[in-house]
């Protein structure tokens, strides 16, 4: 439960949910340590300022797959009034959201504190109807919600995880949802593609990639930079990359207690899934 002394101007108070609050869960590997967690945090710390200038070439797919999203949150009934979304970034999507729905509040997470400042920035206009929150994935997030949820939205950021937390997420979300409430998922997955098909993906992104690193101002340094510093934090122990199959993901989720859950949307590793908690 939130409280006048757990906000700043609109801001969840980070100290509430630490990054380490939950040193239990494990990994295939054992328990993930604090400083795992901090590469991890670092390289989006660094990435926070890049972020939305930066997206046309790490995500392409971004602009479409949110719309997808408000698409499915507009036909919603009745009209979501309680959002989380998970993975929040820069606030962009959860930005849009609140556009879209004048009535609504959202909870956003996300596990930089950059990110967040650089969210708090682009929603300031929101700051009566945003519960902003420090938090990893493996944290109490459920403590910045003040009840249950109408929908979850979540963009890109669970594949970072190992497939056992990302299971655990998965129930955790279920049990925020209201019955009859809705999740929206878009991550990147694990995709079978023949051989041809592989090489016609993989010379599509370095096509979009390299279209639209021109047009940004020291758009070759700023690359090179991003790619320096993942790489570090890829040597240090963090920035996982565990996508799973789209059935990997679909057979979790109903796991999870969702009475179906379906893919909605796909672009080459991007897959958007639905799925909805029993009334």
């Amino acid at each position: 439960m939130t409280s006048k002394q757990d906000t700043i101007n609109g801001f969840f108070c980070p100290s509430r949910i630490l990054i380490d609050s939950n040193p239990d869960l494990n990994t295939k590997k054992g328990k993930i340590s604090k400083a795992k967690l901090i590469a991890e945090s670092g390289f989006y710390d660094w990435l926070a300022p890049h972020y939305d200038r930066l997206q046309p070439v790490m995500d392409p797919s971004r602009y479409q797959a949110h719309s997808i999203i408000l698409d499915v949150l507009n036909a919603i009934e009745p009209v979501p009034g309680r959002i989380l979304d998970i993975g929040c970034g820069t606030g962009l999507l959860t930005c849009q959201i609140l556009e879209l729905f004048p009535d609504a509040h959202v909870t956003a997470i996300d596990g930089s504190i950059a990110m967040l400042e650089e969210a708090r920035a682009n929603l300031e206009d929101f700051t009566d109807r945003i519960t902003l929150a420090k938090a990893d994935f493996r944290d109490s997030w459920e403590d910045a919600l003040d009840g249950d949820v109408d929908a979850v939205v979540h963009y890109t950021s669970l594949h970072h995880i190992p497939h056992d937390a990302l299971r655990e997420v998965y129930t955790r979300l279920f049990k925020v949802l209201k019955p009859g409430g809705w999740f929206l998922h878009g991550d990147i997955t694990e995709e079978r593609l023949p051989g041809p098909v592989q090489r016609i993906a993989e010379n599509i992104r370095d096509f979009q990639r390299s279209s639209v690193v021109d047009d940004l101002a020291d758009g070759k340094k700023l690359i090179q930079r991003l790619d320096q510093v993942k790489n570090a934090n890829e040597k240090k122990g963090g920035l996982l990359e565990l996508p799973a199959l789209p059935e990997q993901q679909i057979a979790w989720l109903v796991e999870a207690g969702f009475e179906f859950a379906t893919r909605v949307f796909q672009d080459w590793r991007l897959s958007l899934f639905l799925a909805r908690k029993p009334e």
